[in-house]
């Protein structure tokens, strides 16, 4: 049973097929997807999409590059929706420093305003982190106190990165990235932290796995991620699948099955 913990099927693309791709989860050995907003208006299709299909959970919160829209107005939508038990983190939140013109002091003000909030929710959080690992890791501990774990999402880093987030109690969301053939540094993560420390993503439709490379991700490739993980590892799919399934249960604690 494969839970594909990170996906935008509320993104317009999936405009023509959405209910097909949702009626058809559980042929692909897809149990549940988690649906994530970025911003109000997904957000709210998060919910939406999450309150409408048993098969889907929401994931709620202001993505970093739109920091600017997080005002009073988002805040108070954002604390009427995260007491329904359909959403299961804040998400996905954090620090992204990649384009030029960001605006560090905003996001991690953002930030932490986001981390707070779940932890008066009792949410774990999904965190975006590019370019920016060692703040990201800052902000972390300097809101220690109010972290109630989570994962980091599309995980890029090194081994060393890795067990920073593990220590502050979060798990590693993999997806396609590790299909790809200059994966080096996520493939070497993946062959060294514990397996309890690993959870399974698309991001659909983004970052399709090899052979889909380019083409619209869909939940439905999380199969194909597993069995990558298996093959780095080493070890046996079903296991892995079991282990994973136990991880993401222990991760979003409002995720039933």
């Amino acid at each position: 049973m494969i839970i594909d913990t990170h996906c935008h099927l509320n993104d317009e693309v999936f405009d023509e097929d959405r209910v097909a791709i949702i009626e058809e989860l559980s042929k692909n050995n897809i149990q549940s997807a988690f649906v994530v907003g970025t911003n109000f208006e997904t957000c709210k299709s998060a919910i939406e999409l999450a309150t409408r299909y048993q098969n889907l959970y929401a994931i709620v919160g202001m993505y970093p590059e739109y920091c600017e829209q997080y005002d009073n107005e988002f805040e108070r939508f954002l604390e009427s929706i995260l007491s329904n038990p359909k959403v299961v983190a804040v998400g996905e939140i954090g620090l992204d420093f990649h384009y030029e013109g960001y605006n560090q002091a905003l996001q991690e003000e953002i930030f932490a305003k986001q981390i707070r909030l779940a932890k008066k929710y009792d949410l774990p959080i999904s965190i975006h982190t590019r370019d920016a690992f060692d703040r990201t890791i800052k902000v972390l501990k300097d809101n220690k106190e109010f972290l109630n774990g989570g994962v980091i999402h599309c995980f890029s880093g090194s081994p060393e990165i890795a067990k920073e987030f593990i220590k502050l109690g979060f798990k590693l969301g993999f997806g396609g990235v590790c299909t790809f053939k200059n994966a080096r540094k996520v493939v070497d993560t993946l062959s060294v932290i514990d397996t309890k420390d690993i959870l399974l993503e698309t991001d659909a439709p983004y970052l399709a796995p090899t052979p889909h490379r380019g083409k619209r991700n869909e939940p439905k490739y999380t199969n194909l991620v597993l069995d990558k993980i298996a093959e780095i590892r080493g070890e046996s799919k079903e296991k892995l699948e079991e282990q994973i399934l136990l991880n993401t249960l222990n991760t979003f604690k409002r995720f039933k099955i």
